[in-house]
């Protein structure tokens, strides 16, 4: 545009945040917008209406592609021979791939993604581990490229457990924490099963097409489908994936796909990042204006790119036309990102200097005691000053409190000079599915020096000291391995009865760092393995539950009888005092679930009893 109708100022940040404008309370700054009108009248009339996709596209199209796979160069360059970009959501990999695959990956407008540490079911595993596998990942990949990342995907597109209601909020805890905006996935609700605050968590509607042999039937129906029948304010987003399988025959039917669908003038070809940024922004940048004659100034208030994970402009709808009759304007943001980022991982005991950043030294110390509280050492050992320094504390499930993600600003560190940040928790969570396991946390450091924008990661990680909790896992006695036959339903029937003992009956040794409500069965083969847990109920009560799954199971017993008809889960009737269930099973070794609970979650188990 011709100077004079349109400029960007930049004014600074700003720490005031809004619940409804701003759900994730990523940081904020403004930019001022100045239009020139036809006239004074129209100057007062003018609107400015940020639209939902840039440049007045009607549809996003991105694509996802999983796992570290060498392939995905080949993938890289195909679809930027056409215009499309990719989103390649990693896991953990080895040194050939971070040398010679990674960096081909982020060239050409493509991204990278989170897909967890290790690629596990995130369903089945205890909080604190969830957030470590979430978090570190996003951690290492963003100081491998010096990108950042927003977007996240389930490995085995997993985020349910049939057993435990609360794991997708959990999930969805991590994610927020860590610091994720979106993610491309084949369900469309998950802003609402994560517990995200509404407006916070983009989606997009991902399809397959045959990912060792694609067909180009399925992906010309599947875009009729996404683009012809979508319903008023649906997202028009779709994302093509998941992995790249394809061998040469299927990457030639891939190139006269994109070649088809290649330059549509209404088509935003974008990368996962991009998109969330751009639809966060979107939904959470407010808009004043005032008035100079025939200038109308807008003030935009929203998140920084560097908290967006992208800078990706926004765009606007401008009415009436401006005085050179302009309808629609490009907002660019006015704040860069990152130019390099490092990760230090601390041992607590000293700073460590950065590799990227020489002259600066880090530590993070978590302490997970009465006083729990994290505690972060900056070093400035250059001659130049630190600036415009902020620190989001990235934590595991285990602490609590208002601030899911705590954020201080430091603005300066002079040179030689040393600062401490500390953020205490009132509490923790003190039940047994949390107070276990591998802890980590993050201090994400952004600063400047020279007005040049730069993040260090600093990491603490620890684990959290196992100890017996009134729980199955720490409760469960054994008997056996033993032949069968020898196990019988009279002895089994006795041993259910509270009021007698368990001689002869083992502690069952806990699995290390699993779940509350699982016991870990011996292995021997051929041969059986009877489990007993003790717990207590204040009274006679008809609507606890009972949680055995029937798989390798050969009988249940509850207070000195059989059940029958079992469920998952049963309702029993308690006696009042100590009641004892006992379980018979194959002795095929592993993991399996036994819980007594007041409602269905059976990582909320009743009183358990140590005998």
């Amino acid at each position: 545009m011709r100077l004079g109708f349109f400029s960007l100022l930049l004014l600074g940040v700003t720490t005031t945040f809004s619940l409804d404008a701003n759900p994730l309370f990523l940081p904020e700054y403004e930019r001022e917008v100045k239009l020139t009108f036809p006239s004074e009248e129209a100057a007062e009339t003018a609107k400015l209406e940020l639209l939902p996709l840039p440049e007045g596209k009607v549809f996003a199209f991105s694509t996802r592609w999983d796992d570290s796979n060498p392939k995905h160069v080949r993938m890289a360059e195909l679809l930027a021979k056409h215009g499309f970009k990719a989103t390649f959501f990693l896991c953990a990999a080895n040194q050939k791939f971070y040398d010679d695959t990674l960096p081909q990956l982020i060239r050409r407008g493509h991204s990278i993604g989170n897909h967890t540490l290790n690629h596990p079911n995130l369903a089945t595993l205890i909080p604190n581990e969830v957030a470590r596998q979430i978090l570190r990942n996003r951690v290492e990949y963003e100081s491998r490229t010096d990108q950042t990342i927003n977007s996240f995907v389930l490995p085995y597109c997993a985020y349910k457990n049939a057993t435990d209601s609360l794991c997708p909020l959990r999930i969805g805890e991590a994610l927020h924490r860590s610091g994720e905006l979106g993610s491309p996935e084949y369900f469309q609700e998950l802003e609402k099963e994560y517990g995200m605050p509404e407006g916070s968590w983009g989606t997009s509607r991902l399809f397959g097409i045959d990912d060792r042999h694609p067909s180009a039937e399925a992906f010309d129906r599947a875009i009729v489908e996404r683009t012809k029948n979508m319903k008023p304010g649906e997202v028009r987003h779709a994302t093509l994936g998941l992995h790249t399988w394809q061998d040469d025959a299927g990457f030639e039917t891939l190139d006269k796909i994109f070649t088809k669908y290649a330059n549509r003038p209404d088509w935003w070809y974008c990368n996962e990042n991009e998109y969330n940024a751009y639809r966060y922004a979107q939904r959470h940048t407010r808009v004043e204006k005032r008035v100079d004659g025939r200038n109308a100034v807008f003030k935009l208030t929203g998140p920084t790119p560097a908290a967006l994970g992208s800078n990706t402009p926004l765009w606007a709808k401008v009415s009436p036309a401006t005085a050179d009759g302009r309808t629609m304007v490009k907002l660019p943001h006015t704040l860069p990102l990152p130019e390099k980022i490092d990760m230090i991982v601390s041992d607590g005991a000293s700073v460590v200097p950065s590799k990227e950043f020489p002259f600066l030294a880090a530590s993070l110390v978590m302490n997970v005691e009465e006083d729990s509280s994290i505690v972060l050492t900056l070093a400035n050992r250059s001659k130049r000053p630190l600036t415009n320094v902020t620190v989001a504390f990235r934590l595991p499930l285990l602490f609590t409190g208002e601030e899911r993600v705590p954020r201080n600003d430091l603005e300066m560190i002079n040179p030689e000079v040393t600062r401490t940040v500390s953020h205490y928790f009132p509490e923790h969570r003190r039940t047994a599915l949390y107070q276990c396991g591998p802890l980590f946390a993050a201090a994400e450091v952004n600063f400047e020096v020279d007005g040049r924008p730069q993040r260090l990661w600093v990491c603490a990680q620890s684990e959290i000291p196992q100890f017996a909790e009134a729980v199955p896992r720490d409760t469960a006695l054994a008997l056996g391995p033993l032949p069968p036959g020898q196990l019988t339903e009279k002895l089994l029937a006795a041993a259910s009865n509270p009021d007698e003992t368990l001689s002869g009956w083992s502690q069952l040794q806990p699995g290390k760092w699993v779940l509350p409500y699982i016991v870990r069965l011996p292995k021997k083969a051929g041969e059986e393995v009877a489990v007993a847990l003790t717990f207590r109920a204040d009274a006679v009560i008809d609507s606890w539950k009972l949680h055995v799954p029937k798989n390798n199971v050969k009988g249940v017993f509850l207070n000195g009888k059989k059940m029958e008809n079992l469920t998952i889960p049963t309702p029993i009737v308690t006696r009042k005092g100590l009641n004892r269930v006992v379980v018979l099973y194959n002795a095929n070794g592993g993991d399996q679930m036994i819980s007594v609970t007041r409602g269905s979650n059976p990582n909320l188990p009743v009183e358990f009893v140590r005998e």
